[in-house]
């Protein structure tokens, strides 16, 4: 799933599934962004179709169609609220 030179850098990368919304400013997916973005994270953006039903891939980390989903490591965070309490305990005290 994520693409990496090997097993080692596939399980640290962080990868920020989100809608197909051009700005950071008109959605919860766009919020995560800011949010990683301000405290430095790099991370990969996959953006997904607008239709829910062409979702196979969130489905199978999630069980739901909602974007955003946020994966580190073997964390699989879904809900943009829970993605936010996340990156501030992860990332918010460096």
């Amino acid at each position: 799933m994520i693409d990496g030179p090997d097993p080692e850098s596939r399980r640290s990368a962080v990868v920020l599934f989100r809608c197909g919304a051009p700005t950071d400013r008109i959605c919860p997916c766009g919020k995560v962004a800011r949010r990683l973005k301000r405290y430095g994270v790099d991370f990969e953006t996959r953006r997904m179709p607008m239709s829910r039903a062409r979702r196979p891939e969130i489905v199978e980390l999630t069980g739901q169609e909602r974007v955003p989903v946020l994966i580190n490591g073997d964390e699989v965070i879904h809900d943009s609220r829970r993605i936010l309490e996340y990156v501030e305990r992860e990332w918010g005290s460096r």
